[in-house]
């Protein structure tokens, strides 16, 4: 929220407003009473309606319009204690705590006995870094306040913020005189104890809470953290082992264990261990898998965990069979250790159970992409549709795979209604325009290919695979040969290393008949992987014969129809021994 030009009006209100107001600078401000202004009746009036319409826009979100109001409030009345501290939040909001800090101290000037401005002042200092300012003003509330056991739980915080440690540590014990032995009061000067190496006496704090409640499971846990934060290790295992003597069941004891038995390379309890904890009825499914979640993201050993983590991930779904995310994690981690037909079964399931999620439509088609069926992507693009139809990826999908196909009226309707519904996702609306032109050049369109291809550089002129594509039509086609090279070698500039584009770039100089150029190409193009295609080989023969090789050219053709090349002209061309067009 830009509140700059606000807080500059604000400014000017409050400067030239009224001379009993001091500059914010002044701390002593905060101890200086400012008589209130008394108002008119049509002051007052004014003000109110101003301020009812600050509120109202507040509450709207209109952050920008109640600070308007707020500051006309303050034209009226500049001592308004109400309206500057509920321009403070509005400030707060907009990220200028220090002009909130300013409002608040002006406010307090005005009406010191506010509890609700000292509150916020207090947090405020401490978030502008000081710390000592706001220790003061907690420590003159808890004097004001002395059977508040709020505040001063909230001193003790301070203290403990600004490393005022060993104030810290009496003020706890103040309030656990107030109220009794508790548990956040223990963990609290436990955190403190260790952090000023008192580790004995944070032991003996936690040990009251044994003491007290032998049998609760949770306090010998908290034992074992204390341990294992210690790095002793075989005393946080008794003391979690302790922790399933009173509760068998408690499932952190089972991940703590198991994390312990994990560092020891015990790997058959770790195994044991945190299968007893995932299988837990009880425990939440988002605790159980941020437990495997580190495994699941070590990308460098996500094999080597391979023969636990899709047992884990078994278990959980065992536990909550209902959880379509149980079955989408499931099939990430499958597709990270390439076994996307068992993750697309996995995402299957998921959509079945929860077929309103959009994302795991989206994540479960291009899943199918990596080994594409366009049967299969077809029909399950359709199904997406069904319940999304506007998502304009899922009309990409189908439309290209009714492509793949041969349906092309059917492709070509759902291309132009992804387009219609593509929005201002202009890549994706540059990639059907991209397929559309794929399509109508595969249904011998080819007018209406370059056109849809014209469209779609126009939102994306570096598109490369459609630049590539229309650059190797024309020059099937032989028109436009300038334009042709002009794409293809930005292609190649692009990515110098591709064989499919350092091959159409060749074929398109060997249109413009600079064999020699196409030639050296050509032969980059099978440096770079493009002797395994026997389009590219094939293409070299015919480079080869236009440089007056016909040896070589024969030999490439040959090699090319072992490779299986489908091409119509090429057993011609072997037979009498001669390029044809």
């Amino acid at each position: 929220m830009d509140l700059k030009l606000i807080s500059l009006t604000l400014a000017i209100v409050l400067l030239s407003s009224c001379n009993s107001i001091k500059p914010t600078s002044d701390k002593a401000i905060v101890k200086e009473q400012i008589e209130k202004v008394q108002l008119t009746d049509i002051q007052q009036r004014k003000f109110d309606y101003f301020f009812y319409e600050a509120s109202r826009e507040k509450m709207k979100g209109n952050y920008e319009k109640s600070a308007m109001y707020l500051s006309e409030c303050l034209k009226i009345d500049a001592t308004s204690s109400a309206a500057m501290y509920e321009l403070a939040h509005l400030f707060v909001a907009g990220n200028e705590p220090v002009k909130a800090q300013g409002l608040l101290e002006r406010a307090i000037a005005i009406e010191p006995d506010n509890i609700w401005y000292k509150l916020m002042l207090a947090e405020l200092y401490q978030n502008n870094k000081l710390g000592l300012e706001a220790i003061k003003l907690y420590e003159q509330i808890v004097i004001d306040y002395p059977d508040n056991d709020e505040y001063l739980y909230g001193l003790a915080q301070l203290y403990q913020r600004n490393n005022e440690f060993n104030k810290a540590l009496d003020a706890y014990d103040q309030l656990e005189k107030r109220i009794g032995l508790n548990e956040v009061i223990i963990l609290e000067k436990e955190k403190i104890l260790l952090n000023i190496g008192k580790n004995k006496s944070a032991l003996d704090e936690l040990n009251k809470l044994v003491d007290k409640y032998p049998n609760e499971a949770r306090y010998y846990g908290f034992i074992a953290d204390y341990y294992l934060y210690l790095n002793e290790n075989e005393e946080a295992r008794r003391f979690y082992n302790m922790v399933l003597e009173k509760d068998p069941d408690n499932v952190m004891a089972f991940f703590s264990l198991g994390n312990l038995a994990f560092q020891a390379n015990d790997t058959a309890q770790f195994i044991s261990y945190y299968t007893r904890g995932l299988s837990s009825k009880t425990a939440p499914f988002e605790m159980k898998f941020q437990r495997i979640l580190p495994f699941l993201m070590d990308s460098k050993n996500v094999s080597a965990y391979q023969n636990f983590l899709i047992d884990f991930l078994n278990v959980i779904i065992t536990a909550h069979p209902y959880e379509a995310r149980a079955y989408v994690y499931k099939g990430n981690y499958l597709r990270t250790i390439n076994k996307n037909d068992e993750a697309i079964a996995a995402y299957k399931t998921a959509i079945t159970i929860e077929p309103s999620n959009e994302m795991f439509w989206q994540d479960y088609l291009l899943l199918m992409i990596d080994n594409p069926d366009y049967h299969k992507i077809y029909q399950n693009a359709k199904l997406a549709l069904a319940h999304f139809p506007e998502n304009a990826f899922f009309y990409l999908l189908a439309g290209s795979s009714a492509g793949q196909l041969k349906d092309y009226d059917e492709a070509l309707s759902l291309l132009s209604l992804g387009i219609k519904h593509v929005g201002d996702n202009k890549a994706l609306e540059a990639q059907l325009y991209a397929n559309k032109g794929d399509i109508y050049h595969s249904n011998n369109q080819s007018d209406k290919a370059f056109a849809a291809y014209e469209q779609s550089l126009k939102i994306d002129e570096l598109n490369i695979v459609v630049l590539n594509n229309y650059s190797y039509y024309l020059s099937l086609e032989n028109k436009d040969l300038d334009k042709a090279e002009r794409m293809s070698s930005k292609c190649v500039e692009l990515e110098p290393g591709n064989s499919t584009y350092l091959d159409t770039y060749a074929w398109v100089l060997f249109k413009r008949e600079r064999y020699f150029e196409a030639k050296y190409i050509i032969e980059r193009a099978l440096d770079n992987g493009g002797n395994e295609s026997d389009v590219i080989v094939e293409h070299y023969g015919d480079i080869l014969y236009m440089n007056g090789d016909v040896e070589g050219a024969l030999k490439q053709w040959n090699k090319a129809v072992e490779m299986g090349s489908e091409s119509e002209t090429i057993q011609k061309k072997i037979q009498l021994k001669k390029y044809i067009e």
